[in-house]
C-alpha cells in the first residue's frame, strides 16, 4: 500500500463537508462515469483484500488533534482570579481540534498533554455562511405557513482558507488519484453541486513517507469510521452520519441511508493487530435502487504515535 497527500483548492462554497466516507462514494461515482459500472464493481471487490483509506479533507499543513490520556491537573487554585483563569484554560485544551502536521511529527515519539498545549493553534477557517429555505408541503406544492422556514449551512473559502489536504493509503498510483479528484472537483462536491457548489482542482498528489512511517505504539484516525475489535484502549468523539444516495440514485424513491455511529477524526487507540481498522459497511440502505449493494467507506486511515505516559 501507498500513502499520498492529495492538495485540493477550493475554488466554490462547500455545502457538504470533506468527511472521508463522502469523499470516498464521490470518487465511486468519478470511476464508474470514467470507466463504466463493470469496472467500478471489480475495483470494489479488490477492496476487500486491498482496502481504500482515505482521510477527511483538513486544512493545508493540520491535522486532527489527538486524544490523549488525561494528565494530572492538580485542581484549580483557591484564589477566586486564577480558579477562573484555571477554568478557562482547562476549557480551551479540551475544545482544541487541531495540531500543526509538523508539531504532530515533533511530539509523536513521546505526546505528553502539557507538552502538546503548547503546540495548539487553529487554522484558518471557512467562513460559515447560512441561507434561509422554505419547505414545500407535498400535498399543495406550496409553503408552509407555519415551520416553513430553515437554514443551511454552507463554507465560504477566504484567502487564507482554501487549501485542504486529503491522505489516501491505497494500491492505486498517483496518476489515477489525481484523475479521480480532478473528476469530482470537476463536476462539484456534496449537496448543491449543480448550483456550482464544491467545486476544487487538485494541486498536488504526493507521496507521503514521514506522517505514514510504521512508529508508536498507538495510531490515530484521520477519518470517520466505525469502531472495531482490533481497536483496543480507544478514545474517541462520536458523530452521526446521516447520509444520503448521490448522483444518479438521488431522486430515488428513498434516498436516506440508515443513520450511522461513527468516530471523530483524532480517535486514538492501540491496535489489536496490521489493521485494517474499522470496516467497509454493508447494508447501509432499506431498499437499494436497482438492487445494487451499497457501501459505506468507514475505515480508519491511521498514523502512529506513543505517549508519554505509556513509556
Amino acid at each position: 500500500m501507498r500513502y499520498y497527500r492529495v492538495e485540493l483548492a477550493l475554488e466554490s462554497p462547500l455545502s457538504t463537508p470533506l468527511h472521508s466516507g463522502t469523499l470516498f462514494g464521490h470518487l465511486c461515482w468519478a470511476w464508474r462515469e470514467r470507466h463504466g459500472e463493470p469496472r467500478l464493481a471489480a475495483w470494489l471487490e479488490t477492496l476487500r483484500h486491498a482496502p481504500f483509506l482515505i482521510s477527511d479533507g483538513f486544512p493545508s499543513g493540520w491535522l486532527p488533534r489527538p486524544l490523549l490520556e488525561p494528565g494530572p491537573s492538580g485542581g484549580p487554585p483557591a484564589d477566586p482570579a486564577q480558579r477562573v483563569q484555571f477554568l478557562q484554560e482547562a476549557k480551551r485544551r479540551k475544545q482544541a481540534r487541531w495540531i500543526r502536521c509538523s508539531d504532530f511529527l515533533r511530539l509523536r515519539s513521546a505526546f505528553d498533554a502539557r507538552e502538546l498545549a503548547t503546540a495548539e493553534a487553529d487554522p484558518p477557517k471557512l467562513e460559515k455562511v447560512s441561507s434561509p429555505h422554505n419547505r414545500i408541503d407535498r400535498r399543495t406544492g406550496q409553503t408552509l405557513e407555519e415551520g416553513g422556514l430553515f437554514y443551511l449551512e454552507e463554507s465560504w473559502p477566504e484567502r487564507e482558507a482554501t487549501l485542504f489536504d486529503v491522505y489516501v493509503g491505497t494500491e492505486l498510483d498517483a496518476s489515477q488519484l489525481r484523475e479521480l479528484f480532478a473528476h469530482v472537483g470537476a463536476c462539484g462536491y456534496g449537496r448543491d453541486a449543480t448550483w456550482g457548489r464544491g467545486r476544487f482542482r487538485v494541486l498536488a498528489v504526493e507521496q507521503e513517507d514521514a506522517l505514514f512511517a510504521p512508529v508508536g505504539t498507538r495510531r490515530m484516525s484521520l477519518s470517520h469510521g466505525s469502531l472495531t475489535a482490533n481497536m483496543l484502549d480507544a478514545r474517541y468523539r462520536t458523530e452521526t452520519h446521516l447520509g444520503r444516495l448521490g448522483n444518479l440514485f438521488a431522486r430515488c424513491d428513498k434516498p436516506f441511508k440508515y443513520p450511522l455511529l461513527l468516530l471523530q477524526p483524532g480517535a486514538t487507540f492501540r491496535p489489536a493487530d496490521d489493521g485494517p481498522f474499522g470496516a467497509l459497511l454493508d447494508d447501509v440502505h432499506p431498499s437499494p435502487p436497482g438492487g445494487v449493494r451499497i457501501y459505506h467507506n468507514a475505515w480508519h486511515l491511521t498514523v502512529g504515535y506513543s505517549e508519554a505516559s505509556t513509556q
